[in-house]
């Protein structure tokens, strides 16, 4: 039997909800947007998956914010999960969950992360296999990549400036965890890493549509560049690719999307 399967909790842990005082109820909804993000080094984590997940890596998580109607319907493993973090732990009214949350229809558990300051150690060998993102800017590829990601090994996600936020809510969302289970860093420059990668002997494998399918890989520490699907990679980054790579096409279609393409990629190289 799976344990995830629900089995009704007959006592909440709190008798009762309290309300939020309105100053913590818009703080936390301005953490919707990345300008309050980034002022007060914070960002929602919601649905029971992601903050389960976050709980289990040792993520920072300040507090966590459940209705009495949403620890009910908990089986027991993710009730003494939750219950564990009782000092973190509050209850809240229902009304309180729709406010801070971007869903139409929450789920009842929002959490509140500390974001974790701190450069990319290029140098450390225990970062790669990587996946390098060049400006990519949509949420969902990026959920979906470090999904992807977590499945293959790979250790770590870099972006580039000028790429979709890693703390954005959809993206926290759509990674369901893998967001604090692979290593993830912002606003990398392909400077920085093409030095650290020459000095390392660590391979950059430029993805590009006319790039031919990636030969045998021979490490297990190498780079994988992908740019956006509107816009692909500038010349410079290609121009100083250890190798350009693609997936060939054998129907029709004008390109794959991104995440797909990238999911293809992994694929192939850690099985080469």
């Amino acid at each position: 039997m799976n344990q995830r399967n629900p089995k009704r909790i007959d006592k909440p842990i709190f008798s009762a909800a309290a309300q939020l005082p309105k100053s913590e109820r818009q703080f936390l909804r301005s953490l919707q947007q990345k300008k309050y993000r980034y002022l007060h080094k914070k960002f929602l984590i919601e649905g029971l998956k992601p903050v389960l997940e976050t709980i289990d890596s040792g993520f920072p998580v300040e507090k966590i914010y459940v209705s009495n109607d949403f620890l009910n319907k908990l089986n027991v493993p993710d009730f003494e999960t939750l219950k564990a973090q009782n000092e973190n732990l509050q209850c809240v009214d229902t009304a309180d969950i729709q406010y801070i949350s971007t869903l139409s229809t929450p789920e009842g558990i929002v959490a509140l992360g500390k974001m974790i300051s701190e450069q990319v150690p290029l140098d450390d060998l225990a970062l790669y296999p990587a996946v390098y993102l060049y400006e990519i800017n949509d949420p969902g590829n990026l959920g979906a990549i470090l999904r992807t990601a977590r499945w293959f090994g790979i250790k770590s996600v870099m972006l580039s400036p000028n790429s979709v936020d890693l703390f954005s809510p959809k993206v926290v969302r759509s990674s369901m965890g893998a967001h604090f289970a692979v290593s993830c860093y912002q606003n990398v420059l392909f400077d920085d890493l093409y030095d650290h990668s020459t000095r390392n002997e660590i391979p950059i494998l430029a993805a590009e549509m006319s790039g031919a399918a990636p030969d045998q890989v021979q490490t297990n520490r190498w780079i994988l560049v992908m740019g956006s699907e509107t816009h692909g990679l500038p010349e410079d980054i290609i121009n100083n690719a250890t190798s350009v790579i693609g997936i060939p096409r054998h129907g029709s279609g004008e390109s794959l999307n991104l995440s797909v393409s990238v999911g293809i990629l992994f694929y192939k190289l850690t099985n080469s």
